[in-house]
């Protein structure tokens, strides 16, 4: 089976488990929504502060909201000993990394594109000039949390204690993209020039560069012990 057939399969194959359990997108929904309806609540009363520390709300309910996802990609594959044949494939190790890179961030783009429209009416956010750059910051943070995140779904995935020691390995190896991507968030929801903030969009393409070939190096090895 080729390197692309291979990274279809597995993005087919995740799709549509997700599509007859809905389980992932609608655990990830529901706990992000909550941390809206939290950060809402708690800022009502001063919307100043909410308005200069929104990009960070934005970035921390994405942000947990994909560890959950991420931390059911490869849970999943332990029933049934799916596990056992995706590491027996005679393919590559890289499709099936590949494949669930984006099969995961598909499934976190579409949970923030859906509550993105929540932080906009629950916060009186006024995004239409700076839409588009917002969409292309929200594409490159989730890339590069997918990229470092499915690495470490594998890395930790029949480890007992995986939904404690999944966030304890992931969260210091994304600071640098949550940085970059809350920095350019702030400056777009506040209307600076995109010279401002241009430095930060490139940071996090350089972080996915280097999250994406590090991870699909070191994803074959992970798959082998």
């Amino acid at each position: 089976m080729g390197f692309f057939k291979i990274m279809q399969w597995v993005v087919w194959k995740d799709l549509l488990t997700e599509w007859r359990s809905r389980e992932t997108m609608s655990s990830m929904f529901f706990f992000a929504l909550i941390v809206i309806l939290v950060f809402s609540f708690s800022f009502s009363m001063d919307q100043q502060a909410a308005q200069e520390l929104i990009a960070g709300i934005i970035w921390v309910a994405f942000a947990f909201t994909g560890m959950i996802g991420l931390g059911k990609s490869f849970a999943v594959e332990l029933q049934d000993d799916c596990l056992n044949y995706l590491q027996g494939c005679p393919g590559s190790k890289g499709a099936l990394y590949l494949g669930k890179v984006t099969a995961n961030f598909a499934f976190m783009f579409a949970v923030e594109v859906i509550l993105f429209p929540m932080f906009i009416v629950l916060f009186n956010l006024n995004v239409i000039e700076e839409f588009h750059i917002l969409l292309l910051i929200f594409l490159m943070a989730t890339m590069g949390l997918s990229a470092v995140g499915t690495l470490f779904s594998a890395l930790t995935v029949q480890i007992r204690a995986r939904e404690v020691m999944l966030p304890i390995l992931l969260l210091p190896l994304v600071v640098p993209v949550m940085i970059a991507a809350v920095e350019a968030t702030k400056g777009a929801l506040s209307g600076d020039s995109f010279a401002l903030y241009r430095q930060w969009l490139e940071l996090l393409a350089i972080f996915d560069a280097v999250f994406m070939v590090v991870s699909f190096w070191m994803f074959e090895f992970i798959m082998d012990e």
